[in-house]
């Protein structure tokens, strides 16, 4: 049973936080370039950020490594996962999320996903992956993926 769905858009009923993120997103991407941590900081992403996590993209092994893990994420799944990587979340939870990771890293867009999860009865949810560019003076920027999950109605 297919778990994870690509969606072009957002449901007409996806929930106003889901709408609202996308939209901050859309609001601080230019047409050269991804937003920055600048935009994507504590203050700014306040109404969210217990549904955020943020991961650090490694070129050197293609993979996404879980840096900050907001607190709904961490009760959805009853683990705290800070540390690994996307490619183990996928082998444990058998899901796509590096590939979905992917797409949003070379296209710059944000890839809409909608998930069927089973807690004691399968629920709809819709899943954000946002990408974000970290600039570091001095050093090499560093490419950020926001993930956000929210329960569909």
């Amino acid at each position: 049973m297919d778990k994870e769905f690509p969606l072009e858009a957002l449901p007409a009923d996806a929930p106003e936080s889901a709408c609202g993120l996308l939209g901050f997103w859309s609001d601080h991407a230019r047409a050269d370039a991804l937003p920055t941590r600048d935009d994507f900081n504590a203050q700014h992403l306040a109404p969210w950020i217990e549904d955020l996590s943020i991961y650090d993209y490694h070129p050197d092994i293609d993979d996404y490594q879980l840096m900050l893990e907001g607190e709904n994420l961490v009760a959805l799944t009853g683990e705290v996962w800070r540390g690994a990587f996307a490619r183990e979340l996928d082998s444990h939870f058998s899901t796509n999320l590096h590939a979905a990771m992917s797409v949003a890293r070379t296209t710059e867009h944000p890839k809409l996903d909608m998930l069927r999860i089973l807690d004691a009865d399968w629920h709809r949810w819709v899943r954000l992956v946002l990408p974000v560019l970290r600039k570091n003076k001095g050093e090499k920027d560093v490419f950020q993926v926001f993930l956000a999950v929210f329960q569909m109605p």
